[in-house]
């Protein structure tokens, strides 16, 4: 059986407008919760969970789900960019596995994902990095249109480059010793894309871009200036990291306006919610 190491983060505050349970955190941390332990369920893992000021039946919830041996981890309310470095620092500091896995709280996973992801994690193509996440920013953001590699590698799955993700992503301890320094400056306030394009290299060397988006989508213009600012020597000069995302998704960011595409996540969805237990 394949292993894992796993630091999921939590805090109970909704973020924007989720697809589901919009005004119930708990519920919704519960469906994706439940979500992620069917996705586990062929891994061998090692789960530390992070609750950033949780109530306390939120340590029940987490041990509902992934068992009593899962380790809980409370903070008080310190925010995303301590969270994830103590994730990072967590998965740095165990030997149960090389294969590393940062998981966020609203995150709702396909049944046995992680046997996909594995999968190719364990392939002749050795990737540094890889998402669960087919984002929708990948079909209809100006700042992704450029060539891609895609690679057939199931009858159902196929893993395309891409230039940056979100905080929920598989990789490796040696990869993540590398590049602590970089995905560090998430604390000091960098965008997450601006980290990853310091990583992947993708379009930051196209001078053509600067002025259309410093024109036409500051935003954006913002976004390529932290990737320089924050990793001036590092963007130019450092190793040039791989992210492979899946076609189709393995899972989905619960934010109702980014659902990855061509999944019927509603239905899926409904389906999930008829199982939760009834709590009314």
């Amino acid at each position: 059986m394949k292993k894992l190491a796993i630091a999921y983060r939590i805090y109970p505050g909704v973020s924007k407008s989720p697809a589901v349970f919009s005004d119930n955190k708990y519920s919704l941390s519960e469906l994706c919760l439940k979500s992620f332990a069917e996705a586990i369920k062929n891994i061998d893992t090692k789960i530390w969970v992070i609750l950033d000021n949780c109530p306390a039946e939120y340590h029940q919830l987490f041990r509902n789900y992934l068992g009593q041996s899962v380790e809980l981890i409370d903070t008080p309310g310190i925010g995303n960019g301590k969270t994830f470095v103590k994730q990072m620092d967590i998965l740095l500091s165990q030997n149960f596995s090389e294969n590393i896995f940062f998981a966020e709280d609203d995150y709702f996973y396909l049944p046995n994902a992680f046997d996909d992801l594995l999968e190719f994690a364990d392939s002749s193509t050795h990737p540094d990095f890889l998402t669960p996440y087919d984002h929708k920013d990948y079909y209809d953001v100006d700042l992704h249109n450029y060539r891609k590699t895609t690679l057939p590698f199931s009858d159902k799955i196929n893993w395309t480059t891409e230039s940056a993700t979100c905080l929920t992503f598989f990789t490796t301890k040696k990869t993540l010793r590398r590049t602590y320094p970089i995905f560090k400056t998430y604390m000091y306030r960098n965008f997450d894309i601006s980290i990853w394009l310091a990583m992947t290299k993708k379009r930051v060397f196209n001078p053509t871009i600067y002025p259309k988006y410093l024109f036409n989508d500051f935003p954006m213009f913002k976004v390529l200036a932290k990737a320089w600012l924050y990793t001036p020597l590092r963007l130019p000069f450092g190793k040039q990291y791989s992210l492979y995302a899946p076609q189709p998704s393995l899972a989905t960011h619960m934010e109702s306006l980014f659902l990855a595409p061509n999944v019927d996540w509603y239905e899926l969805f409904e389906k999930a919610k008829k199982d939760l237990p009834d709590r009314k």
